[in-house]
């Protein structure tokens, strides 16, 4: 296995681990009567780490040996993991969603610090950033899915150590692949420099806006999928249709001849993404709109592969850890906006409309695809007349 899949596939199996226990933890907290407040905290605290902390801790792979970085996170998640077991076991539930929380956390630099070094370190970039755009998208549907199948009382006992196993065996696969070291550029790596350069930089700026766009676009169309099912294909096509939504991510590294370059892969993938939501609408049957969501699921992977290529290449070494860390925290943020507005939109417009519209925000997107024409020019080196 070359090192580059080694680090692919411990990646794969520490967020696995990271999203297995939080369907048990839900659970808990609804069988508990804890009330509304609490439950809703308690599936916003999978999310928020990333809202508030990927834009500051991804630039950490940009100071320090990205091996290093990866190492730490996945020494520190098991440490957390373990703390979560014995929460469990315990019946202490707070500390077990503090526990859990604090995991994602400490994962929050691994997904820029991947990114950003396999320019240097593939020699395949294309398609290996094609697989870990598609295990970063499909370890938050596969994760929670697993974590379902094992919510019989039977099985509670063993959420805790399965996600323990899962980043020990990461631990082991990833423990002496080495990452070439971050460029060092003429700015210190900062949070402050990471916003500056993507302020700056128009192919950044609508690589941002993508995203943004994108997790908008999924998160409102998953809850929008509640109506349609409940007016149209009864309330048991909801999981199915919500399952291959999601596990259509998995599709994504099929539609690898969808365009030759980073702006031609984000156009064709907007615009399969509308075509295909504007049809699920359409479906008389449950069935006949699982085609349409799973291309939705693996076109939306196909265009985050492409913004992160984009990204890869607009931004230096010095600095892209930490731009991607950015992105991290816009996209999630805007899937949590997506979930919070969809209701409200779905009451005011219906599902069918709803859904079309969002489907046209692709088509509108897709206008204009973000082009990395050349690197970010930091003003001490434009002042000197070099590149970065």
């Amino acid at each position: 296995m070359r090192p580059v899949h080694r680090l692919l596939l411990g990646h794969a199996l520490a967020s696995v681990a990271m999203s297995l226990p939080w369907p048990l933890l839900l659970v808990l907290v609804f069988e508990r009567h804890a009330g509304d407040l609490a439950l809703g905290l308690t599936g916003a605290a999978r999310m928020l780490p990333y809202v508030a902390l990927s834009w500051l801790t991804g630039t950490l792979a940009d100071r320090f040996a990205r091996d290093r970085i990866l190492m730490l996170t996945l020494v520190t998640r098991l440490a957390l993991l373990a703390a979560l077991t014995v929460a469990l076991a315990h019946g202490a539930l707070v500390v077990a969603v503090v526990a859990a929380a604090g995991a994602v956390a400490c994962g929050t630099p691994a997904y820029p610090a991947l990114a950003a070094a396999l320019p240097s370190a593939s020699s395949r970039v294309r398609r290996d950033t094609d697989l870990l755009v598609t295990v970063e998208v499909a370890s938050f549907v596969v994760g929670p899915a697993l974590g379902g199948l094992l919510l019989a009382p039977a099985t509670r006992g063993y959420v805790g150590a399965l996600a323990l196993v899962g980043t020990a065996a990461a631990l082991l696969v990833v423990r002496c692949v080495r990452l070439p070291a971050p460029t060092r550029g003429a700015v210190r790596p900062s949070a402050r420099a990471v916003l500056g350069a993507a302020r700056r930089v128009g192919a950044v700026r609508r690589a941002v806006a993508v995203v943004a766009l994108l997790n908008g676009v999924l998160a409102a169309t998953g809850l929008a999928l509640l109506s349609l099912a409940d007016a149209a294909w009864g309330r048991h096509g909801f999981g199915l249709a919500t399952g291959v939504l999601g596990f259509g991510a998995l599709a994504a590294p099929l539609l690898w001849w969808c365009g030759r370059s980073s702006a031609s892969r984000t156009r064709l993938g907007l615009l399969a993404m509308a075509v295909a939501l504007s049809a699920v609408p359409l479906a008389p049957e449950v069935l006949w709109a699982l085609p349409g969501l799973a291309v939705t699921g693996a076109a939306a992977v196909h265009v985050e592969s492409a913004v992160t290529a984009t990204i890869q290449d607009a931004v230096p070494d010095g600095l892209r850890a930490g731009t991607l860390g950015l992105t991290d925290s816009v996209m999630v943020a805007a899937a949590l906006l997506g979930s919070l507005a969809a209701p409200f939109l779905v009451s005011a417009l219906g599902p069918v409309p709803l859904v079309v519209l969002l489907g046209l925000c692709c088509a509108a997107a897709s206008v204009r695809p973000p082009v990395a024409a050349a690197r970010v020019l930091i003003p001490q080196q434009r002042r000197a007349g070099q590149r970065v």
